[in-house]
């Protein structure tokens, strides 16, 4: 291939970076970098491992591992209303088909060697923008050993997939930037097809496509001929990815769809009057089926039906719909204060520099408590943002800088995005390993400047890193992390997921202590007292949720539940039917009258709640086809009786006998 600029060799004595090392000593030390990266990312599996929390899935991790789960089931997704994009939910069926009953464990497996590579891949980014190979691997060094990744990658979230995909398209720009012809069309083609690729794991990058018309036009002003526009490509290969995307996207919506979305809704979140920049939350509280969905999109949707037909106008039934209306409402809160709309966006400015890192649902801070290999780990967000003046420095004075260019406009435009929403970890970390590439250089060229007794630049280059630890380390604008009331919480349904009550209860309790109005942790520890067999105190607990959130229907079930367990069936049956009157209503709650019932011989309406149980859709059910098996006995019809029996224990031999014995116990 033709090199547009031919360049020095890399091992020569740069005055920036020192003496570096040869290609083939690189490889080596690529090598050695991998394996620092393996060694962190077992230490860390180990010691996961051993934790409450691993493979017990919450929030947006039981929302992929749901969406993966109907994949492979071949359900219709049409149920997920196209909210978001289903390139991560693929990856994860594709490791649970792999693995089988150890589907999770592989795919954090997988993810962890993602962010191996993803280290790597920063090396080679670092080694391009400065001609230095060195500066390459102490950025791919830094990289391995930040904590932030490590401990997404641990996480079934999309994050670590996606930067390595950031990663990926990233080098392919810095390789199209160096070839001439129609070799180089083909990169930016290809470019732009991994930018849209890696768009079908969250839509946030799609801002990073400006920097193919940005470098177009920066070329054409150095260079004013028509080679400078071959960056353009890009937007085509976008195009070509785009559109075999927007079929897979049908499978969700009702509409060919390039690109899932539901981006107003975080718009109007992060901008709204009430917006603190950090935490996002919704006007009130939702509840839904049994099957998880995200209570944000939840009440998104109820929200903008509601005000479609408040209009006397049919609702949309795609996420396009709604998002554009959640678009117009945040305007709408921009327009009503921008004054206090402009210090709210100057304050999430500042976040983007915070070395605290903002919790999206499990907290950092959390976190480290609990795993030492998150507080041991060196490479902090501050420490990153004070290399980054020094590495701009290094690769504009004798770096790459039509890489310099693609980086600080992917830096730029990215942060420039979360600042449109709200600043979060999980927002943020997607910069991590540009920041890392650009620190690693940072950092030699700092080494340097003061072992050749350059004391004039290498006090510039202090200089930058005191002002930007000045605005890292202080909290300047007061703002308050949330307490660890949610992440006891999730460590207690962790507990109880694996049976282990008493845990369960003492982190609840903590979790209750911190934030006493907490309807979701009442609820869980009304459920954590009821495993423990405790009816009385869960009664309790229920009772106090429903009065700050009546209309939930697994509440309901389940104060049904304590009452049945207080001996008060009566009261039991009503919460039963109070349950499946709420919207959504409570499927458990039919099988809980078709239980009371059968057991007070009322089999026609026992058989009737079972009749409206199967109007909810659902599949096949070990519980409801045993539970028909005990109606059909009673009934006199024996050999009917026995098929269903039968049926039932094929499809769940526990759930079967549990069913039968509760179903017939006195």
């Amino acid at each position: 291939m033709t090199e547009i600029h031919s360049r020095k060799s890399m091992n020569s004595e740069n005055p920036t970076f020192g003496v570096d090392i040869s290609a083939r000593v690189f490889k080596k030390f690529l090598a050695c970098l991998f394996l620092l990266g393996l060694i962190v990312r077992v230490g860390f599996m180990v010691e996961h491992a051993q934790s409450p929390s691993y493979g017990v899935l919450t929030l947006d991790q039981k929302y992929y591992d749901t969406v993966a789960r109907m994949f492979l089931a071949g359900e219709d997704l049409h149920q997920l209303h196209g909210f978001r994009p289903l390139l991560y939910p693929m990856f994860l069926a594709a490791t649970y088909k792999l693995g089988g009953s150890r589907g999770v464990d592989l795919a954090v497996a997988a993810q962890h060697l993602l962010g191996v590579w993803t280290g790597v891949l920063v090396a080679l980014l670092g080694a391009r923008l400065f001609r230095h190979r060195l500066g390459g691997l102490a950025g791919g060094v830094l990289y391995m050993l930040a904590p932030v990744p490590l401990c997404f990658e641990g996480e079934l979230l999309i994050e670590s997939s996606y930067v390595f995909l950031i990663c990926v398209g990233l080098l392919l720009l810095l390789r199209a930037a160096r070839v001439a012809g129609w070799k180089g069309g083909l990169l930016w083609l290809l470019g732009g097809g991994v930018t849209m690729l890696t768009a079908q794991a969250r839509p946030n990058i799609l801002v990073f496509m400006a920097v193919y018309p940005l470098f177009a036009a920066w070329r054409w002003w150095r260079w004013r001929q028509g080679a400078a526009l071959w960056p353009l490509l890009g937007l085509i290969g976008a195009l070509l990815m785009g559109i075999p995307w927007g079929f897979v996207n049908k499978l969700q919506s009702d509409r060919f769809q390039l690109i899932p979305s539901g981006g107003g809704v975080n718009l109007y979140l992060g901008n709204k009057r009430a917006a603190d920049g950090m935490m996002p939350e919704q006007e009130r509280r939702v509840t839904y089926g049994e099957r998880y969905e995200d209570s944000g999109e939840v009440w998104a949707r109820e929200e903008y039906e509601s005000a479609m037909r408040a209009q006397g106008r049919q609702p949309g039934t795609d996420s396009m719909a709604v998002s554009q209306y959640w678009t117009r409402r945040a305007i709408g809160e921009i327009k009503a204060d921008p004054a206090a709309w402009l210090r709210l966006a100057a304050k999430k400015c500042w976040l983007m520099f915070w070395n605290a890192e903002v919790p999206n649902n499990k907290a950092f801070a959390f976190l480290q408590t609990e795993y030492l290999w998150l507080r041991l780990l060196p490479a902090r967000w501050v420490v990153l943002l004070m290399l980054a003046p020094a590495g701009i420095w290094a690769a504009a004075k004798r770096g790459n800088r039509d890489a310099l260019f693609i980086f600080l406009v992917f830096a730029s435009l990215y942060s420039a995005a979360n600042v449109a929403f709200f600043i979060c970890d999980r927002y943020r970390y997607p910069i991590w390993p540009v920041m890392a590439a650009i620190g690693g250089g940072g950092l030699l060229a700092f080494v340097e400047t003061i072992r050749r007794r350059r004391w004039r630049a290498a006090s510039g280059l202090a200089a930058g890193m005191a002002l930007m630890a000045s605005l890292s380390l202080p909290n300047w604008y007061g703002a308050q992390l949330p307490s660890y009331a949610l992440d006891y919480r999730l460590r207690s349904i962790a507990w109880y997921e694996k049976g282990r009550f008493p845990e369960a209860l003492s982190d609840i309790d903590r979790s209750v202590a911190l934030d006493p109005d907490d309807t979701g942790a009442l609820h869980h520890r009304g459920n954590v007292l009821l495993a423990l067999n405790r009816f009385e105190d869960a009664r309790e607990d229920y009772e106090r949720t429903l009065k700050i959130f009546p209309e939930d229907g697994g509440v309901w079930n389940n104060y049904g539940i304590a009452l049945e367990g207080l001996g008060r069936t009566n009261e039991a049956l009503q919460a039963f039917r109070r349950a499946t009157q709420c919207h959504p209503p409570s499927q458990n709650a039919f099988l809980g009258m078709a239980f009371e019932m059968i057991r007070s011989g009322r089999l026609d309406e026992a058989a009737g709640a079972l009749d409206q149980l199967d109007k909810q859709e659902r599949k096949p059910d070990a519980v409801v086809l045993a539970l028909r098996s005990v109606l059909a006995r009673r009934s006199g019809h024996a050999a009917e009786a026995g098929d269903m029996e039968r049926q039932a224990r094929a499809l769940d031999p526990a759930a079967a006998a549990w069913a039968i014995e509760r179903a017939t116990r006195d």
